[in-house]
């Protein structure tokens, strides 16, 4: 799965969920707890083998992703699977040499925005497909909204579609494109001095 996706800043939350909930459909409430883990030997091949384990309305879903950014838009090669017991996956994790590396979490409401159809005769629509869009709060960093669509292969012509579509969705949230953040929420934690560096 390609997960195209990004994130940026709100200085007014209310303004910007109030946008977003008068085009958007409400799905529910947002709250992740997330660790992420250092894969075996990864001092030797920094970043190449991390993963994530997230918490999330009672189950554990564990992700790694091959990334890439484009103008701040993140283009992510994503594979996950759930685990039963995410206890005895940290153990096993463990025992096989990953470490631990730090933990976030976020909290907020979700939204969907269905795939616009084609007027009447007119000209084939600019969305891949649905998006979500969420309103969040980063502990330790402040608000953001982020914005995602899901492809189901990484084909260049769908993924730049996509890029534009979530553009322009940020633009209806009334998010400046300027409010964009390019880096990891890695990255700022370490820089704000949340996470100690690896």
């Amino acid at each position: 799965m390609i997960e195209v996706e990004l994130k940026a800043h709100l200085a007014d939350r209310a303004a910007v969920e109030a946008r977003v909930a008068s085009f958007a459909v409400l799905e529910g409430g947002v709250d992740k707890l997330d660790s992420y883990w250092h894969g075996p030997d990864w001092r030797l091949n920094r970043g190449t083998r991390g993963f994530r384990a997230r918490a999330e309305e009672g189950g554990t879903v564990v992700t790694f992703k091959n990334k890439r950014s484009e103008g701040g838009i993140e283009i992510n090669l994503e594979s996950e699977f759930s685990v039963s017991d995410p206890e005895a996956f940290a153990e096993f994790a463990l025992r096989i040499g990953c470490e631990p590396f730090y933990a976030k979490r976020k909290r907020g409401t979700r939204y969907r925005v269905e795939p616009c159809e084609a007027p009447a005769g007119g000209p084939a629509p600019s969305c891949e497909g649905a998006a979500t869009i969420e309103i969040i709060e980063v502990e330790g960093l402040g608000d953001f909204i982020e914005i995602e669509i899901l492809l189901k292969e990484e084909d260049p012509a769908a993924i730049a579609l996509a890029q534009g579509e979530i553009r322009g969705l940020l633009s209806r949230s009334g998010v400046s494109e300027s409010d964009i953040e390019p880096k990891y929420y890695s990255a700022l934690l370490i820089e704000s001095g949340l996470v100690p560096q690896p």
